[in-house]
C-alpha cells in the first residue's frame, strides 16, 4: 500500500510538474516522509519512475477490459481510454512524459511497445467480435492499428488544451472519427 501510495505522489508530481520535477526528495515532502522511507520502496529514480507509468498503464488497461468483459461496444470501449476526468486526465500526462523518455531509451521503448501491441490486440479482437468476421485479418489488425492511434490523438489533444480539463468534446471527437472511418 505504501509503495503505491508513493507512485500515486510521483504521479501527481509528473503530471503537474514533469518528469524532471520527479526526485526522491519531492516525493518524500509529498509523502511526509524522509527520503530513506521512499528509498525503502523504490531502489532509485528509474524503480519509481517505472512504476509510475506502469499504474498509469495499468489502469487504463483495466478500464478496457471491464468495458469488454460487460460486453460494451467497441465505441464505449475506446472512451475508457480517454482522459474524460480528472484522474484520466494525470494518467495521460504521465504517459505523455513517458513517451516522450522511451524515444532516448531503448528498454522503455520496448515497454511501451508491447502496451501499444495489447492494445492494437484489445481492439482487434473487440472489432472481430461486435462484426462476427475472422480474427487477426489484414483489414481489422490495420482499423485497429488506426482506431488506438485515433484515440491517442483525442488523448494528446485535450491534454494540452487551454485549462486541461477533461472534455465532455472527447467523446464527440471519437464518436464523429468512428462514424468518418466507418467503425461507428
Amino acid at each position: 500500500a505504501a509503495r503505491e501510495r508513493i507512485a500515486e505522489l510521483a504521479a501527481d508530481i509528473v503530471a503537474t510538474e514533469g518528469v524532471a520535477a520527479l526526485t526522491m526528495r519531492r516525493v518524500a515532502q509529498a509523502a511526509g516522509a524522509s527520503r530513506s522511507i521512499v528509498s525503502t520502496y523504490f531502489t532509485d529514480m528509474r524503480d519509481l519512475l517505472l512504476a509510475t507509468f506502469e499504474r498509469a498503464g495499468d489502469r487504463q488497461a483495466a478500464r478496457f477490459e471491464v468495458a469488454v468483459a460487460r460486453g460494451a461496444r467497441l465505441e464505449e470501449c475506446l472512451e475508457t481510454l480517454l482522459p474524460l476526468d480528472a484522474r484520466r486526465l494525470r494518467d495521460w500526462r504521465v504517459i505523455i512524459a513517458y513517451l516522450g523518455m522511451s524515444v532516448a531509451d531503448p528498454e522503455l521503448a520496448a515497454i511501451e511497445r508491447h502496451r501499444i501491441d495489447g492494445a492494437r490486440r484489445r481492439v482487434d479482437a473487440l472489432i472481430v467480435r461486435e462484426r462476427g468476421l475472422p480474427r487477426g485479418t489484414a483489414q481489422t489488425r490495420r482499423e485497429a492499428r488506426t482506431l488506438v492511434a485515433l484515440v491517442l490523438g483525442i488523448a494528446v489533444d485535450v491534454a494540452f488544451e487551454p485549462g486541461s480539463v477533461p472534455s465532455p468534446a472527447a467523446r464527440r471527437r471519437l464518436r464523429d472519427a468512428l462514424r468518418e472511418h466507418g467503425a461507428g
